[in-house]
């Protein structure tokens, strides 16, 4: 269910507008146009379905999505799928609003191989639903494929049929695709990866298919599928979240070149920081900051926050509410964290460090969590973005106190071991004299720069004045330290 917005009832239906004025059915998830599909024009989805047999097929869900004139091409990611698109398995994992979609749909323009899509929805996780749209997407190229399987399928209805046998059918009937390379992409997978019919068929693709064929899932967490022979084989190519990222330059350049709305390398800098190169958030701060001035553009991207309205429409919707609602709970409580571990997450959600360790693994597969820059296994971190909402919906859900609660928990935590824990916590729950005494009783820790600086930092925050014993030792060893 979608959260709603800070301030605001969700109405009876769940309208929500959006500042891009991309058209898009009822049907479709409505922040997906402005996410993960951000620079794909889903408008031929509004087409009228063409019937089949006793199975209505949308064509849209079958072809290639037409690309937005604004998309930017990502050379250094097409290079890539031009490279290992002829490896038996290609995975796209990331969570919503990273761009597989689009990535796909313009390296399927550009490739001189035979493509075939299947873009997957929630009406598609039972085995007659994907049989009947994987002969559709062949029948896109060839077509005559798979005529069998398409005979059995329209009779369905009036004589039944065996799953199995079906099945069986359809794999006998992909070496139809042997004439020549063909890749097969399928998009927003992991709704099939729910269902253990969907899966098994996908995972026949995989085993079946012509010796020229090519599986490509785009897909929010990896697969559940027995792969580990063909990544021994080196069958196996995978893109992620880091790769799939942003960089700054590529920002630069979409904002230069295909938004013709260039920004100033401290702003471009700033931007880069707050959305870690989250395509969604990019494409909604372009729709803000359109037709803005400079100076206007500067203030709004400074300010980037996972509570901006057409941010938290998508958050809220795409990204953590059709969670269910433990994990909702465990991802706001654990929000306030700046690194999460089972160890903190068992302090501020009460959940044992074992179901600790695969919630925070569950989120990881989501891409809620990030391990980016940390060594530890199970040390991960929320996008910034993402953070600022959650911690806006627990504030929201909870109160101000019991979030300074929280913090206060956290904080006795880890004065045993960590005073910047500690610090941290205890300013974030506004308790100065704490955060004075755990300075004070860490003085052998401040020896070096970082460390002095950090502790500095923290007293002129609470209003040390310079006569503050504790102030002028800090500044001591931070004098020592820039000696």
């Amino acid at each position: 269910m979608a959260l709603p917005k800070p301030g605001e009832e969700r109405s009876s239906t769940g309208t929500t507008t959006l500042a891009h004025p991309s058209p898009s059915p009822a049907s479709e998830r409505r922040l997906a146009s402005v996410a993960d599909r951000s620079a794909v024009d889903l408008r031929a989805a509004e087409a009228p379905p063409r019937q089949r047999p006793g199975f209505p097929i949308q064509p849209a869900k079958i072809q290639r999505p037409p690309l937005r004139e604004d998309t930017l091409h990502r050379s250094r990611l097409l290079d890539w799928l031009s490279v290992n698109v002829h490896h038996r398995l290609v995975l796209l994992v990331a969570e919503a609003g990273y761009g597989k979609t689009t990535l796909l749909a313009d390296f399927a323009r550009r490739t001189r191989l035979r493509t075939l899509w299947f873009r997957v929805d929630d009406e598609d996780r039972d085995w007659v639903s994907v049989l009947n749209y994987l002969v559709a997407a062949g029948r896109e190229v060839a077509p005559g494929f798979a005529p069998v399987t398409a005979d059995r399928l329209a009779e369905l209805g009036a004589t039944g049929g065996s799953r199995d046998d079906l099945v069986r059918t359809f794999l006998g009937e992909l070496g139809g695709l042997a004439d020549e390379p063909t890749v097969l992409i399928v998009d927003d997978y992991h709704v099939l990866d729910e269902s253990p019919d969907a899966r098994s068929i996908v995972a026949g693709v995989l085993a079946r298919a012509p010796e020229r064929f090519t599986l490509v899932l785009a897909t929010r967490r990896r697969p559940g599928l027995a792969i580990a022979r063909l990544r021994a084989l080196g069958e196996v190519a995978e893109l992620t979240t880091d790769d799939l990222r942003f960089t700054e330059h590529e920002t630069e350049e979409l904002f230069r070149d295909t938004y013709q709305q260039p920004l100033e390398p401290d702003v471009l800098a700033v931007l880069a920081r707050r959305t870690e190169g989250w395509a969604a958030s990019l494409q909604l701060v372009r729709a803000a900051v359109r037709e803005r001035s400079t100076v206007q553009i500067r203030a709004f991207v400074r300010a980037l926050s996972g509570v901006d309205e057409n941010l938290y429409d998508y958050l809220a919707e795409e990204v953590v509410g059709e969670l269910e609602p433990a994990m909702q709970d465990f991802l706001m409580r654990t929000s306030i964290l700046q690194v999460v571990d089972p160890v903190l997450a068992e302090v501020t959600t009460g959940v044992p460090q074992p179901d600790g360790r695969r919630l925070i693994e569950s989120a990881e597969r989501l891409g809620l969590l990030s391990r980016r820059g940390e060594s530890s296994r199970h040390t991960v971190r929320y996008h910034p973005l993402v953070r600022d909402f959650l911690e806006d919906r627990l504030r929201r859900d909870v109160g101000d106190e019991a979030v300074r609660d929280l913090h206060r928990a956290v904080a006795r935590h880890g004065e045993a071991t960590d005073w910047r824990l500690a610090a941290y916590h205890y300013a974030a729950a506004a308790q100065g004299e704490d955060v004075r005494r755990v300075i004070r009783d860490s003085f052998e820790q401040l020896l070096g720069r970082s460390e002095a600086e950090g502790a500095h930092a923290y007293l002129t925050r609470f209003g040390s004045d310079q006569s503050d014993p504790v102030r002028l030792i800090v500044e001591s060893r931070l004098a020592y330290a820039n000696s």
